[in-house]
């Protein structure tokens, strides 16, 4: 084979390697777009979650506060109960 030859030759597998090499990198990146995309959708949903047991705290703390000014009413509402039977007993003992 020939000087020309063996250049040319060299230049054909220099090409066929660059094509082989950008294949790959391609392929490489295609995956680590698909990995990327995968854990960016793993990330919304976790936070999709969060963002729901913050909501559904919000909604608790709310029926606490509700439940807690219910509570003094009741007791508020007891204590005029237990007064009233008092000065009911002691009017009907001294009779």
């Amino acid at each position: 084979m020939d000087q020309n030859g063996s250049i040319t030759l060299g230049l054909l597998f220099a090409i066929i390697g660059c094509f082989i090499g950008l294949a790959g990198w391609i392929s490489n990146r295609d995956k680590k777009i698909a990995n990327d995309s995968e854990f960016k959708g793993s990330v919304s949903a976790k936070l999709d979650v969060v963002l729901g047991i913050k909501t559904e705290i919000k909604e608790l703390k709310d029926d606490l506060k509700k439940i807690s000014e219910k509570m003094v009413i009741v007791e508020e509402s007891t204590k005029s109960a237990h007064k009233r039977m008092d000065e009911h007993i002691s009017v009907h003992e001294y009779n």
